[in-house]
């Protein structure tokens, strides 16, 4: 039986019509608020990016590039990075659970728990192969970028919907250090719980003017707002979270530059999260009824090294990585007090990567160039235990790639631009798996080797100085992989990569003089060879490349600063996701019967999405303030449409005074407290969900020395 929408409160339904408001902030803009001379108008601050792989204004660079500044970032009404990006850019969802987290940019996603992501993700250069459950919490995060639209020309695999560039700031040649802490209080079923974060950061020159260097910390510790009716316990969803950030940078000479940068972080996590909306065990918001101990430990680190060498009309950029990803939990399997053995996982990720770019030195040359090589080894290993009775599945996957790209912008005229790049990537994979169940013991592998050609061409106008429109074509890919949760033999083990092509126009520009930017994208994708999950005899799963889908939208943004104090901020996406071809394997009523899901919504693709905020700032003394709505249209969790997210509006405001050096606040997301579900799946005794964030206030002190 279909499981009821997911109510949302009554102004909610109001809140879609907020991007109309985009569209009247102009005027607004354009004219003078008391007070403002005329004469001395306010500038928003340029923008410089690299999601070309080379710097230039945001407002050059033909497609959707976001932007969210470190005092954005670091501010406690963000709720993390992902949050922080669904808050901020417009059609993104955002699954943080306790299975994964995931960002759902544009409605592309992968099929559930695999390890790969279209939404690449990368931290100071240094690709991330699990994407954004392996991301750390930065604690001195620099500006970051999300890339929409296929970035593969470029960035290679794990980039079909886009990327997302994160960073630690750079370390100061003056000395310098800060120190924050803050403490909240989220709102449980039974009262009120504490939260603990601390912050800090040091940085100065450690060797005259060629040697500088940056230490930073964040710590966390929360209570979080579970209760298990089973035992009475309230640590299952509790948050133990310490990340540490170090860099150094070299100056040898006066046309190289050294960074040395690397992220730790451990978590320890309570997983005892999800409840049952439906059936004989369904309980309350934040109440779970687990009889087994469910914890999440995780360990994430990302070493990056970066050379800038700037030569006669050539520029050589060398970077470095390595990541390492550990992580160990145990979860109850169904949810309930039944009598059955709990889930184990044990999953561990290394890799290496090299990548070496020559770039054309002159950003205002009439032909701008780049060429590059990348080069990657990753090392994974999986043991995962599940049911009742035990089956067992050991996996390792071994994975090497090589990558030549490149790209070309020429001016044909003072106005006119035209771009082409491509990458041509070739991958492979060695999978090996292991399973053990009452039945006996098989084991059995699989290669998988695959070159793709990438292409990008773009073409933009500077539709006077202050414009540009522009309009791009290109081909995204997600890498094939394998079935390491539910395989069964060789046959279900793998499975191939899927493609598709996406087609995008927009309009970029500052009006008011200076005082606004805006953006307004369509795009159109079309995704063939789909990886999707799907049911075979004998009660598991594989995933197949079985399903085609379409994807069509549009996205506008803006920002004004509205005097030397106050600033608009909005956004607002439209979009149109559905399978176009999707026969699928589903159960009912204990029998396999084919399904044919074409036409279905694709899963966490909402209609609409918006965001609006103000904010209001005096400076390093004085008051500051913001106060936000973001929201979303309808969405459902599943292929089959039966589990819907029904709209939601979450509303935060901040206020403080800064006392020039030291800085207080206080702050409350989700001020209404309204449940957005993280997760929802259809289990046999019922519909599971878990609860999204609950209402959080509290107290921020922050001192900059």
């Amino acid at each position: 039986m279909p499981h009821p929408t997911f109510r949302a409160p009554p102004h909610a339904r109001l809140l879609p019509s907020a991007p109309l408001l985009l569209a009247m902030a102009g005027p607004v803009l354009a004219a003078d608020p008391p007070g403002i001379v005329a004469t001395a108008p306010v500038e928003l601050p340029p923008l410089t990016v690299e999601a070309r792989q080379w710097k230039e204004d945001v407002q050059r660079t033909p497609g959707s590039v976001e932007v969210l500044t470190p005092q954005e970032l670091d501010n406690p009404l963000s709720g993390g990075l992902p949050a922080a990006v669904a808050k901020r850019t417009p059609n993104v969802q955002i699954e943080q659970s306790t299975v994964q987290t995931r960002i759902v940019l544009r409605g592309m996603t992968s099929a559930n728990t695999a390890l790969q992501d279209p939404l690449g993700f990368f931290v100071n250069d240094v690709a991330l192969p699990h994407g954004a459950t392996q991301a750390p919490r930065l604690p001195d995060p620099a500006a970051l970028e999300v890339l929409k639209g296929p970035q593969g020309s470029l960035y290679g695999r794990n980039t079909e919907a886009g990327a997302i560039k994160a960073a630690t700031a750079d370390p100061d040649w003056t000395s310098s250090g800060w120190g924050s802490l803050y403490t909240g209080f989220q709102d449980g079923p039974d009262g009120w719980r504490p939260t603990v974060t601390a912050a800090g950061r040091v940085s100065g020159p450690l060797k005259d003017d060629t040697l500088a260097g940056s230490l930073a910390f964040r710590a966390e510790d929360a209570r979080g707002t579970g209760l298990n009716r089973f035992d009475g316990s309230k640590n299952g969803t509790e948050t133990g979270r310490w990340t540490l950030s170090g860099g150094l940078e070299a100056r040898p000479d006066d046309d190289t530059d050294v960074r040395l940068k690397s992220v730790v972080e451990r978590a320890e996590l309570g997983k005892a999260r999800m409840r049952y909306l439906s059936g004989p065990y369904a309980t309350g918001r934040f109440i779970t009824n687990y009889n087994t101990p469910s914890w999440d430990d995780s360990t994430s680190a990302v070493q990056s090294l970066r050379i800038d060498h700037r030569g006669d009309g050539l520029d050589l950029t060398s970077v470095t990585g390595w990541t390492h990803y550990k992580r160990d939990f145990q979860m109850d399997l169904d949810g309930s007090p039944l009598a059955t053995l709990p889930t184990l996982s044990t999953h561990r990720d290394d890799a290496l990567s090299q990548e070496i770019r020559l770039t054309s030195a002159d950003p205002q040359a009439r032909l701008r160039w780049l060429a590059g090589f990348y080069a990657h080894r990753e090392w994974t290993d999986l043991d995962f235990k599940i049911g009742t009775p035990r089956v067992r599945r050991e996996t390792t996957i071994d994975q090497t790639g090589l990558a030549g790209f490149g790209q070309v912008e020429v001016g044909l005229t003072d106005a006119l631009r035209f771009g082409l790049g491509g990458r041509l990537e070739w991958i492979s994979q060695s999978g090996y798996q292991t399973l053990s169940s009452p039945a006996g013991r098989s084991a059995y592998g699989q290669d998988l080797h695959h070159t793709t050609l990438l292409p990008r061409v773009s073409l933009s106008y500077e539709a006077g100085p202050d414009a540009t429109v522009y309009a791009s074509y290109a081909r995204g890919y997600l890498p094939g992989g394998y079935n390491y949760g539910t395989a069964a033999n060789r046959g279900t083990l793998t499975y191939a990569p899927e493609y598709s092509w996406t087609a995008e126009a927009g309009v970029k520009g500052r009006f008011a003089a200076g005082r606004g930017e805006a953006g307004l994208a369509v795009f159109h994708t079309r995704t063939t060879d789909k990886q999707i999950v799907d049911l075979v005899p004998g009660g598991t799963q594989k995933v197949s490349n079985a399903a085609e889908a379409e994807i069509v939208g549009a996205e506008l943004s803006l920002t004004g600063r509205l005097s030397a104090h106050w600033t608009l901020f909005g956004s607002g996406g439209l979009q149109r996701a559905k399978a176009t071809s999707y026969t699928v394997n589903v159960s009912r009523n204990g029998a396999l019967v084919p399904a044919d899901l074409s036409g279905n919504r694709l899963p966490m693709a909402a209609h609409a999405t918006y965001a609006l905020g103000v904010g209001y700032d005096e400076g390093e003394r004085g008051w500051f303030g913001q106060v936000g709505v973001n929201g979303s249209g309808p969405y459902h969790f599943d292929s089959e449409n039966t589990l819907r997210q029904s709209a939601f509006a979450l509303v935060d405001a901040q206020v403080g005074y800064r006392f020039a050096a030291v800085e207080l606040g206080v702050w409350a997301s989700n001020l209404f407290n309204r449940n957005v579900y993280a997760r929802a799946v259809r289990a046999p005794l019922g519909v599971l969900a878990e609860d999204g964030a609950a209402r959080e206030v509290g107290l921020r002190v922050k001192a900059v020395w």
